[in-house]
């Protein structure tokens, strides 16, 4: 009987930012929930086993749900126990995740406002296409 091998390609549908901030997690949420006028809450961790590794690293994540605009955002802490979630990206130390209805246009807007944050020390996008560890974004 012949073999059929499945291919399963993600879609990696979604907007990424890095932020780096020398704030602890819930201040910059507190931050950015005035900034984008969102809700983020304490959602549950990203656990991420590495290769010849038995314990998981677990990585905070923040989720806000815009009903309105059919979108998920993600707070996701990029440093946790000298582990990296996005290793090309050391200088970040949070990720912004954007999934779902969120127009195009609406990417630099949300950069402005995370860049207007007084302490946040910089931001920028990322090319979740340009990420070797990408599938550890979907949810």
């Amino acid at each position: 009987m012949a073999r059929k091998k499945l291919l399963i390609e993600n879609d990696y549908n979604f907007f990424l930012f890095g932020i780096s901030c020398p704030e602890k997690s819930f201040r910059l949420c507190f931050a950015l929930n005035n900034q984008l006028k969102a809700m983020f809450a304490k959602n549950r961790d990203m656990e991420l086993i590495e290769k010849n590794q038995t314990i998981a690293v677990r990585f905070p994540v923040f989720a806000y749900r815009d009903e309105e605009m059919f979108t998920d955002y993600r707070v996701i802490v990029n440093k946790v126990e000298n582990k990296i979630l996005v290793s090309e990206f050391k200088q970040a130390d949070y990720l912004l995740m954007v999934q779902g209805g969120m127009p195009y246009s609406e990417k630099a807007s949300i950069l402005k406002k995370i860049k207007e944050v007084t302490f946040v020390q910089t931001a920028f996008e990322i090319d979740p296409k340009k990420i070797k560890s990408k599938e550890n974004f979907v949810f």
